[in-house]
């Protein structure tokens, strides 16, 4: 069990001075000892997160839990982040406190892999929690992993919503791991007010969505992520967020069937299960005219691919669009993606 100490815990409660030109010994009164309130969560994995007090000194290692914290509105406990997050990939509102943090890995490029924080580089902030969104984020080369910190009685926690298997026993089709990574975060930092406020946001955006398309007939939906490659597709099933934010916004992910995050297709199997809707879903640019190119170019591969000609969606040119950080993570802004989808599956009539 991971437990947060502090060197003011460790100081002795009782000072006692010897007054040699005297001979004498003096014995103050015992200071107050800081309350210890020791508090726990489970996240992804073994083992448990226990601190003692609120964590001062956090370290960030991936932008899918980085944009958590700030949602709740904790960079100043952040002492350091791991990948400096790419340019778009956040709101806009956090660009500044975000340029304010210590990146210990450098630069965070979409498609490159998870570059790990060097053992050095982490210790030299003094955390006093490490934060995950993967696995890799503690086990890639070079790393510190969850039990190194814990022989150093650093706890870690690994975020349930981005990349937890153990977490995904059945088809994601909404947003409870967000919110217990939202609810942990919330307790390990004392910040549950907060937490419970986001939460309660988030299920306000959802709740008229979800009044809106029930009994609605549900348009089968290929959600195509083209930054991954056009080449042999990547099909996200049911163990992805990109499912809860279909189903939640009155679609049927065509791959649904796939107990698992994503698989390779062939594009003769998106043929054959023929969707009537294909989601485009790219990496933010963060500037809505790059954006639009973007998209722009993905829908031109799509009804020009000699492979995809008498596909439902692009005959009748049904394409949605999205982009990857609100779709594809798991996070606060999913249900964004599900108020924008929805307009697009059941437009107003």
């Amino acid at each position: 069990m991971h437990v947060l100490t502090r060197r003011s815990l460790a100081a002795a409660a009782t000072l006692v001075t010897v007054l040699l030109s005297t001979g004498c010994v003096q014995t103050y009164p015992e200071e107050p000892t800081p309350e210890v309130n020791l508090v726990s969560v489970d996240g992804c994995g073994a083992p448990s997160t226990t601190v003692a007090l609120p964590p001062e000194r956090a370290v960030v290692l991936t932008p899918s839990v980085l944009e958590l914290m700030l949602w709740l509105d904790l960079d100043n406990r952040i002492a350091a982040i791991g990948q400096e997050p790419r340019p778009g990939s956040l709101p806009k509102h956090f660009t500044g406190p975000v340029a304010e943090l210590r990146s210990l890995s450098g630069k965070y490029t979409a498609g490159s892999g998870y570059k790990a924080v060097p053992k050095e580089e982490l210790l030299s902030v003094d955390p006093d929690l490490v934060i995950g969104g993967f696995a890799s984020n503690f086990d890639a080369p070079g790393a510190m992993s969850r039990d190194d910190l814990e022989i150093r009685r650093i706890p870690s926690y690994l975020a349930l919503s981005t990349a937890c298997k153990k977490a995904v026993t059945r088809p994601l089709t909404g947003f409870d791991l967000v919110w217990r990574d939202l609810e942990n975060l919330g307790t390990l930092f004392r910040v549950h007010d907060r937490a419970e406020r986001v939460i309660a946001e988030m299920r306000r955006k959802i709740a008229p969505v979800q009044a809106k398309v029930k009994g609605l007939k549900r348009p089968t939906v290929f959600p195509f992520e083209y930054d991954e490659g056009t080449a042999t597709p990547y099909a996200p099933g049911n163990r992805q967020a990109v499912n809860a934010v279909i189903e939640t916004a009155g679609g049927r992910n065509v791959f649904a069937d796939r107990n698992e995050a994503y698989t390779k297709v062939g594009w003769e199997e998106v043929v054959a299960r023929d969707p009537q809707v294909i989601l485009v879903i790219i990496y933010d640019r963060g500037d809505p005219a790059a954006n639009e190119a973007h998209f722009a170019e993905a829908e031109r591969f799509l009804t020009t691919s000699p492979a995809l000609r008498g596909v439902r969606a692009v005959t009748d040119r049904r394409f949605a669009r999205l982009v990857y950080e609100t779709a594809s993570v798991g996070g606060v802004r999913n249900a964004d993606a599900v108020v924008e989808l929805a307009e697009q599956l059941h437009p107003a009539r």
